[in-house]
């Protein structure tokens, strides 16, 4: 391995460390504290608030390097001669989803994260909610990971072609 072997490796290593953080603090979120929360009958506002701001900061540090190092990685990736159609195919799915993420945190969710967002009255609003809720965006956080992984085992099998 040489000196950008090297390089690109700590750079793969820190994109995946900034999704491991984001989407594993999401787990950590809804599994452990939110129903810990509950059972506790709440915790005062500003703590609740705290915490929030906390979380918040730990998701803008993940954007920032996901975002930083999906671009080298990317470019690194599709200048590639084993890059196949599939592979570009899941990557655009792949960015897509991430940029949905980002977008909704940054977004659409500036005041609320990690808290759920209100349901409002109207049939749109209640689908927006959804559609940008800690869940979704969990989800969406686990299918993107996933995505990772397809994307190695396409880059593997068009190598050994």
């Amino acid at each position: 391995m040489n000196v950008l072997d090297w390089i690109l490796l700590a750079i793969r290593w820190g994109h995946a460390l900034a999704a491991v953080a984001w989407v594993g603090g999401g787990i950590f979120y809804l599994m452990v504290l939110r129903p810990a929360i509950q059972r506790a009958q709440g915790l005062p506002a500003a703590t609740t608030r705290e915490i929030g701001v906390e979380f918040r900061g730990l998701v803008s540090t993940a954007i920032a390097v996901l975002l930083l190092t999906g671009v080298i990685l990317t470019v690194s990736r599709l200048t590639e001669d084993a890059v196949t159609s599939p592979y570009v195919a899941v990557l655009v799915v792949k960015i897509v989803l991430a940029l949905y993420m980002f977008y909704v945190v940054r977004f659409m969710r500036r005041d609320s994260y990690p808290e759920e967002p209100e349901l409002g009255n109207s049939r749109w609003q209640r689908v927006r909610g959804r559609l940008t809720g800690t869940t979704a965006l969990l989800v969406i956080g686990v299918a993107v990971i996933g995505l990772s992984d397809v994307l190695d085992g396409l880059l593997e099998n068009a190598l050994v072609s």
